[in-house]
C-alpha cells in the first residue's frame, strides 16, 4: 500500500439514544457498535490539515449502529485525519495520524432509532494508528477518541457533554486508480464509547 495521507473515517462515536429520558437531565452512556469506512470517496470537504490549512485530501465519511444502555441510534460522520512526521504514541512499526486542536477535524450525528431526535459531536483529540499490509491482509488500525457534545435536535436541543471511544478494525479492500494515482480503500470497525449528557430540555415535559 503507497504511503499517502491517510483520512481514515473511524467511528468516534459514542451517541446515546435518548427515547425515554424526558425526566433524566443528565445520562450517562455506555456503548458498543459497528460501522464500515470507504476513504477515496470525493466529499470535496478539506478545511483542516497542519497548522489549519486545507491540505489538499478531502475528509472521508463512515457510518453505522450503535447499541447503548439508553437505546440503539444510527451514526454518521466525516473526519480528516493528519499524517504524523514521526511515531509518538502508535506502537512502533506502524503510521500515525492525529486529529487536535491544530490539526484535523472531524463532526458526527447520531439518530435515535425510535424518535429520528439527533445528537451533534466532534473530536476534541484523536488518534488513529494504522498497521502495515502482510501476506494475509491489508492492513487493520484502531482509534482512541475524546470527543464533545455540541448540540442536537427535539429532547437533544442544546445538548452539552464529553466522552471517548475506542475502535478497532480492518481494510476490507484496497488499490488506486489507473494513471491517476488517487488510492481507495473499503474497511470495517467495531468501537465502544462512553459518555455523559447533558439534556437541558429533559424534565420539562417538551420534546424540544
Amino acid at each position: 500500500m503507497r504511503t499517502r495521507y491517510f483520512t481514515f473515517g473511524i467511528a468516534l462515536f459514542l451517541l446515546t439514544g435518548i427515547v425515554g429520558l424526558a425526566n433524566a437531565k443528565t445520562l450517562r452512556s455506555h456503548c458498543t457498535g459497528s460501522g464500515t469506512v470507504a476513504d477515496g470517496i470525493e466529499t470535496n470537504l478539506d478545511i483542516s490539515g497542519p497548522n489549519g490549512l486545507p491540505d489538499g485530501i478531502s475528509a472521508t465519511l463512515d457510518q453505522g449502529i450503535q447499541n447503548c444502555n439508553t437505546g440503539r441510534s444510527f451514526f454518521q460522520e466525516e473526519n480528516e485525519f493528519i499524517l504524523q512526521p514521526t511515531v509518538t504514541t502508535c506502537p512502533a512499526g506502524t503510521t500515525e495520524f492525529h486529529i487536535d486542536s491544530t490539526q484535523g477535524q472531524n463532526r458526527s450525528v447520531a439518530t435515535d432509532e425510535k424518535t429520528g431526535d439527533q445528537l451533534f459531536a466532534k473530536a476534541t483529540s484523536a488518534t488513529l494508528c494504522v498497521n502495515p499490509p502482510t501476506d494475509t491482509s491489508l492492513g487493520t488500525f484502531t482509534t482512541s477518541v475524546q470527543f464533545e457534545i455540541f448540540g442536537g435536535t427535539g429532547k437533544a436541543t442544546g445538548a452539552t457533554g464529553t466522552g471517548e471511544s475506542h475502535a478497532s478494525g480492518s481494510i476490507l479492500a484496497a488499490g488506486f486508480k489507473g494513471g491517476t494515482g488517487a488510492f481507495g480503500d473499503f474497511g470495517q470497525f467495531t468501537f465502544t464509547s462512553d459518555s455523559t449528557v447533558n439534556l437541558p430540555h429533559a424534565g420539562n415535559g417538551k420534546d424540544d
